[in-house]
């Protein structure tokens, strides 16, 4: 449920309402059940997981052995029979099988960050439509405001405009302003649908009631000396690492399989009334192709990815101290408004209603001045609404949703 917190102005009898996300420790589980039920049923969530799933197939696959022996029975009839019987059997010279393994443990590893990674944006895509519909909403509801308070001027003008203490282009101002007052409701009453709609396609469900945003920190306590650490759990940086690890054991397993696999064999039977044993070694030769150009593609794959990674991690560490500094920017603005804007406007718009009855200012000044007073309180809750926004790309270059939501330790 969100919580609203009243502002003591009346402004021609209508009282003004000013956005506060914030709420108590009780309203949270809430929003934990529906992260973790997007977490446990989005589309894309389980779609990762079966991918995961074939990945440890795949690697417990590579984990068997490479070859089967061969079993060889003959039998020939040319003035003495024949009746051989054969086992053959190639070995893994290389041990290409520790080899392909470890390419596939790797990528097991890649497949199970890109799942954390899916995870994240998941959470924070969840986080940004719930704070984008509580911006709607709350710009609704101070839409919905500024309509009753231009609905009420324009009554009391009507009546004053009666007993001949206004004219008609003041009637004319303030309908005009009641006009502008129900298009913007219009206009924000459609933005809070198309994010209601955005917020039930990601969620995959429809609620009576979202749940409110937890309070918002004060600060990201953001130290650049242990940027490092963070990024050990930074979901793409390991996607990064994974990819490396993967395209190095690619360049070992290429180097061993240009070695030549044997294949041994023994065969036993008669020859009439003779006993026949044999023994066989075959070895391929590697002469017209000895394989060498597979091995450079996985090096110049290796150093492709390497460098790729490399790259990821300069554009993770910029947007990682941006964000930390967009949101302090943004959380000292904040906290600015409160202290004195919030004050301010209030002392204004009791000043402007005061002046407007005793007729001491005019109604195209009253109006110009109330809006600029609605204006402010708008930009005031878009500004609220950006520094969620801030803080969420914070989440997201940290690596830290679920570490903030308590989902992770």
């Amino acid at each position: 449920m969100r919580r609203r917190l009243l502002m003591p102005a009346a402004v021609l009898g209508c009282t003004l309402l000013f956005p506060v996300w914030a709420v108590s420790a009780t309203a949270q589980p809430a929003l934990m059940t529906l992260v973790r039920t997007v977490l446990n049923e989005n589309p894309r969530a389980l779609a990762a997981l079966s991918t995961l799933d074939a990945a440890q197939a795949r690697e417990k696959a590579a984990d068997r052995p490479l070859y089967n022996p061969d079993l060889e029975v003959e039998y020939e009839n040319a003035g003495a029979v024949t009746k051989t019987l054969g086992l053959s059997q190639s070995v893994d010279w290389g041990d290409k099988r520790e080899a392909r393994t470890r390419v596939v443990a790797f990528e097991r590893e890649r497949v199970a960050a890109e799942l954390a990674e899916i995870r994240q944006v998941l959470v924070i895509e969840l986080l940004t439509a719930l704070a984008d519909y509580h911006t709607a909403a709350e710009l609704t509801a101070l839409a919905k405001q500024r309509r009753s308070l231009m609905q009420r001027f324009l009554s009391l003008t009507e009546q004053r405009l009666q007993a001949g203490d206004l004219g008609q282009v003041a009637l004319d101002l303030a309908r005009l302003a009641d006009i502008e007052a129900n298009l913007q409701l219009a206009r924000w009453r459609g933005a809070q649908v198309e994010t209601e709609q955005a917020l039930t396609a990601i969620a995959g469900t429809e609620l009576s009631g979202w749940p409110a945003l937890p309070d918002i920190p004060l600060s990201t306590r953001f130290d650049t000396s242990n940027i490092d650490n963070l990024f050990e759990q930074l979901p793409a940086l390991r996607v990064a690492r994974s990819q490396i690890a993967t395209a190095r054991a690619t360049v070992e397993l290429s180097r061993r399989e240009r070695k030549a696999d044997p294949t041994i064999g023994l065969r036993g039977g008669r020859e009439a009334s003779d006993n026949l044993i044999g023994l066989t070694l075959s070895i391929p030769l590697f002469v017209r192709n000895n394989f060498s150009a597979e091995v450079d593609v996985a090096n110049a794959d290796a150093i492709q990815i390497e460098q790729s990674a490399q790259n990821i991690y300069r554009t993770s560490r910029a947007q990682l101290i941006s964000t930390a500094r967009r949101f302090e920017l943004g959380r000292q603005a904040w906290d600015d408004w409160r202290q004195t804007g919030q004050s301010s406007l209030e002392s204004q718009t009791q000043l402007l209603e005061r002046l407007w009855q005793a007729g001491e200012l005019s109604t195209t000044d009253y109006l110009v001045q109330i809006k600029q007073t609605l204006d402010t309180r708008t930009a005031a809750a878009e500004l609220y609404s950006s520094l969620w926004q801030s803080w969420f790309q914070w989440l997201a270059a940290s690596g830290k949703a679920e570490f903030w939501l308590g989902l992770k330790d």
